[in-house]
């Protein structure tokens, strides 16, 4: 299955990014093709996947999104009805929070969210794209 990783950072520490390149690997090794997004270039067409991932951090300690985030959503095509999965990497006090603000965003696009992870570790993050629910079952 194609499969599109969208990282949405809320700085330029690369945690989010590797966390993200390593769940694309675990991806990778089940079978699926993936991609991944930068939301610094425009908003690719992703009508043509067959599974979303959207990844984010907090921007603080009390679990706020970056503010990248919705307006990254709001500008891509096609995500309406899609399968997703979202993901944040486990900082600040109350990364739970940031991870339900995370799946309402998601939610709020139209995207049907069929699991939901705080990855902590790229090691994490590979066995959670093996085992990522990307099949329909």
């Amino acid at each position: 299955m194609r499969v599109a990783v969208i990282s949405l950072s809320a700085g330029t520490s690369g945690k989010l990014a590797l966390i993200a390149q390593s769940l694309g690997k675990g991806l990778e090794s089940a079978g699926h093709r993936v991609d991944f997004f930068d939301p610094k270039v425009d908003p690719m067409p992703i009508a043509s996947y067959d599974y979303i991932i959207v990844g984010s951090e907090s921007e603080g300690l009390w679990g706020r999104l970056p503010k990248v985030v919705p307006e990254y959503l709001r500008r891509c095509h096609g995500l309406s009805g899609k399968r997703s999965f979202a993901f944040v990497r486990k900082s600040g006090l109350r990364p739970a929070r940031a991870l339900s603000r995370l799946m309402r965003l998601v939610e709020a696009e139209g995207m049907r969210l069929t699991w939901s992870e705080i990855l902590s570790s790229a090691e994490e993050a590979a066995l959670a794209g093996r085992e990522a629910p990307v099949e329909r079952a």
